[in-house]
């Protein structure tokens, strides 16, 4: 029974002088005022897994006669996967998405005639004066692999930079017209370039970024309608998630 007492004793002076010491520990870690040092917050980067454009698409090299509506809206959706160069604030990503261009004009597609089995020129040609309309705009869809280097500073605001560069194809074009006859569709023009790429950039601070795309590839194909014709698309990206 003496042995047990004597060590039931060391037991409860062992439990003391660990409490003892957790508490010394604690004022050393408070500063000379008695506080605290404060907790630094560390913020998760973002990644810009889903991007979503509001743009204002035209085009450049345009015909004699013919004029771009002011604004003509147009929406782009991308789905991307951030790969980081280490710990550093610099990422390559790639990804999947749909570019739906919309471009408002005084002007629509006419086909020059041609040999029977032969399509002729696509050549966008101004309406004739006087001519009413309520809408008049070309459409077109393609899908997308957008590739960008990225600058995101970590932080609960970031500064983003990004640099691209997109390759699409062409799924589907057409022209809406809506005037005193009615609304009226036009699909799949004859001359089209298919594929197309071109260079992309962002540039922004959080979820907002001012971007751009400008297409190296004219909408008609070399020699076959109106020439040099190029899209271009400046507006607003906007990255919800991280």
């Amino acid at each position: 029974m003496g042995m047990a007492k004597i060590t039931l004793n060391v037991l409860r002076a062992a439990a003391l002088t660990a409490v003892c010491c957790s508490f010394g520990l604690s004022a050393n870690a408070q500063d000379e005022d008695g506080e605290r040092p404060p907790v630094v917050k560390v913020y998760d980067r973002h990644e810009d897994k889903i991007v979503l454009e509001i743009t204002n698409d035209m085009w450049l090299n345009l015909p004699d006669g013919v004029d771009l509506r002011g604004f003509s809206p147009g929406v782009k959706v991308y789905l991307f996967s951030d790969y980081t160069f280490g710990k550093s604030d610099v990422s390559f990503a790639w990804g999947l998405g749909v570019s739906v261009d919309n471009v408002h004009s005084n002007a629509e597609f006419i086909q020059d005639e041609a040999e029977e089995g032969v399509a002729g020129d696509q050549v966008l040609t101004p309406f004739a004066e006087g001519y009413e309309y309520d809408k008049n705009k070309f459409v077109t869809t393609f899908i997308e692999l957008p590739l960008e280097l990225r600058y995101i500073k970590t932080g609960p605001n970031p500064f983003k930079i990004a640099a691209g560069f997109r390759v699409g194809y062409m799924v589907s074009n057409h022209q809406k017209i809506i005037d005193t006859e009615g609304k009226r569709k036009f699909y799949d023009f004859d001359n089209m370039n298919r594929l197309r790429y071109g260079v992309s950039a962002r540039l922004g601070v959080g979820m907002v970024q001012l971007t751009g795309f400008y297409s190296l590839v004219p909408l008609i194909e070399e020699g076959k309608g109106t020439e040099d014709l190029t899209a271009v698309s400046l507006g607003l990206s906007f990255t919800f998630i991280k």
